[in-house]
């Protein structure tokens, strides 16, 4: 059958711009799938886009981090601000995990599940659930995940499993030496070693998160013994973007990497660059 190639957008809904790249990667490009964020200000439009797509695999972009939680701000202060806002990074909900255990995971469940409630009303199939800034590898908030991906016979959560040494062979660029990529690939991958779960999903390219250009993708193998491989990606329209700032919440939407990984993706030739090793 051979291996599946999966280019997953992540961050469907955050803003115009993301949004009208990966529709149009899709219709006109290698993208096959996107992970959908549920309480942005344009997650209806993405909505509306993806059931004009019905060959997109849909999923869940988990956010516990930024904006508008899908729960009622009063059942979950831990994780709000005045405002009523999501308030925490990675770090910060690591060590609530850590040092308020039994209240964070009360309050990350009410978010989680509120989160996949509001994605099922929307009729989309759910195929897949990741987390925007990786929260989901959280141990406290990936147990909870886990439970609620059974009861949902949600087929896949991604993890991260890429082979370090695979990837520094396969590519020239070093440039997660200077950029924390680096960093974060040993925290992810101890963080799924920890989570004790396997996958038949490969995940490739965390070392260049958000800087993905078609030199990324020559001549490479992935390792035997996987049923499909996923490449996170994150295209956009910052000129798009530029022009509403009251609705940018996050710097890198307007980053010219998002222009570079969307014009990734409108290159055919990409995926004859990427096959099983030996």
């Amino acid at each position: 059958m051979g291996l599946k190639i999966i280019f997953n957008a992540d961050d469907f809904g955050i803003s115009r711009g993301v949004n009208a790249a990966i529709c149009e990667a899709h219709t006109k490009g290698i993208l096959n799938s996107a992970s959908l964020m549920v309480n942005q200000e344009f997650a209806a439009e993405a909505v509306e886009a993806a059931k004009k797509m019905p060959n997109l695999e849909m999923g869940l972009h988990l956010n516990l981090t930024n904006e508008i939680p899908a729960a009622r701000p009063e059942d979950i202060p831990l994780l709000v601000d005045a405002d009523g806002k999501l308030k925490n990074g990675f770090v910060k909900l690591l060590l609530l995990s850590i040092f308020r255990p039994r209240k964070f995971a009360t309050e990350v469940e009410t978010e989680i599940r509120a989160q996949v409630q509001k994605y099922v009303a929307t009729g989309l199939k759910m195929a897949h659930i990741d987390g925007h800034r990786h929260v989901h590898l959280i141990p406290a908030v990936f147990k909870i995940l886990r439970k609620i991906q059974t009861e949902y016979a949600v087929p896949r959560v991604r993890v991260m499993n890429e082979n370090l040494f695979n990837t520094i062979r396969q590519n020239k660029s070093k440039s997660w030496l200077f950029d924390g990529g680096l960093i974060k690939y040993f925290i992810l991958r101890f963080l799924t070693w920890w989570n004790g779960y396997k996958s038949d999903v490969y995940f490739y390219t965390i070392l260049f998160t958000c800087k993905i250009s078609r030199e990324q993708f020559q001549n490479i193998k992935i390792p035997q013994g996987y049923k499909a491989v996923e490449i996170m990606i994150h295209p956009g329209y910052p000129e798009i973007d530029a022009q509403y700032p009251e609705s940018v919440w996050d710097e890198n939407i307007l980053s010219d990497w998002r222009a570079v990984e969307r014009r990734t993706l409108m290159d055919r030739s990409v995926l004859e660059n990427i096959g099983e090793e030996g």
